[in-house]
């Protein structure tokens, strides 16, 4: 795992591998340019994706920036996802997707610091509570072994809490990585729905274009894990690099990304809403690091370079 200075968008090595998956036959592989239509009307189902607003030396994006940003967003996107507070983020995302058809799935990064962190989005949202997707409280923390999970279950209770007493009735979760819930099934079953983040390139033995295979049988060993009356399932992060080293059959490059985030669009074409794909841009201010195959800074969908 890396130690990030940021509430920023994470790729993580799992660190605990309990989790066997049953790998059939990879599905065969959409061209990711393809509009996936709902199978009961002719409407495009859009994935979300995840968006973090710093600069390529970690600095914070102004409001133009970030707008220039989601104007190379628009239209092929359901849901922004942002993972904190820090930099004006909630206030600057809302002013800059207003005019979009898209929805914004914001995060309270430091689970210690609950009620400020709420706070800070309870005044950049100023009240328009209809463009708000999901408010997450906390990334990873259990998987890192930062929070206990009795700790996060507390955060999402006392976040919940908060926000509702603002007008905020939408979701509250945490989002943890599949081993993570797998093993503290609790997270979910006190969120507003189950959110984990899955990446199949951090599976030796997955190739890009299982990748959409690999996620469905992920999904499903999560549900599996799952008690209680939870009926719905969201992917938080699902990507793949385009550059750093090979993971076995997992190769990082241009190519690969495309034909896993193929292989993903394929295989949720009925419900991509209820993928996040990981990242918007790539994110040069991370590290290179063997832990993380020299990838962290370039899981952007394309190789997206911000301007900023």
């Amino acid at each position: 795992m890396l130690t990030r200075t940021h509430s920023a968008l994470t790729t993580t090595v799992y660190t605990v591998s309990t989790v066997t998956h049953h790998m059939a036959e990879a599905t065969a592989i959409a061209d990711d340019t393809t509009n996936l239509d709902s199978a009961s009307n002719d409407t495009v189902i859009l994935p979300g994706v995840a968006y973090a607003p710093y600069t390529a030396d970690g600095g914070c994006k102004n409001e133009h920036q970030i707008e220039e940003d989601f104007s190379k967003l628009n239209g092929s996107y359901s849901v922004i996802r942002i993972y904190g507070t820090d930099c004006d983020q909630v206030a600057l995302a809302h002013t800059a997707a207003k005019d979009m058809n898209v929805k914004l799935f914001l995060g309270i990064w430091d689970i210690s610091k609950v009620t400020d962190e709420a706070q800070l989005i309870i005044d950049g949202v100023d009240g328009d509570w209809d463009m708000i997707h999901t408010v997450s409280v906390g990334n990873e923390r259990v998987n890192a072994g930062e929070a206990s999970a009795e700790d996060v279950v507390a955060a999402v209770k006392k976040a919940r809490s908060i926000l509702r007493e603002a007008g905020y009735d939408g979701p509250v979760v945490t989002v943890d990585t599949f081993v993570a819930v797998i093993a503290h099934p609790e997270l979910c079953e006190e969120s507003d729905y189950c959110a984990f983040n899955a990446h199949a390139f951090f599976d030796a033995t997955v190739a890009a274009d299982q990748a959409g295979t690999w996620l469905t049988s992920t999904l499903s060993n999560v549900k599996d894990a799952v008690s209680g009356d939870i009926k719905k399932f969201i992917v938080t992060e699902s990507g793949w690099p385009c550059k750093g080293l090979t993971n076995g059959l997992a190769v990082p490059s241009a190519s690969e990304q495309k034909a896993a985030l193929a292989s993903i669009r394929k295989a949720f074409a009925d419900n991509l809403d209820e993928v996040v794909l990981f990242s918007a841009f790539n994110t040069p201010w991370k590290a290179e690091e063997k832990a993380t195959f020299n990838a962290e800074p370039f899981w952007g969908i394309d190789g997206a370079i911000s301007s900023a």
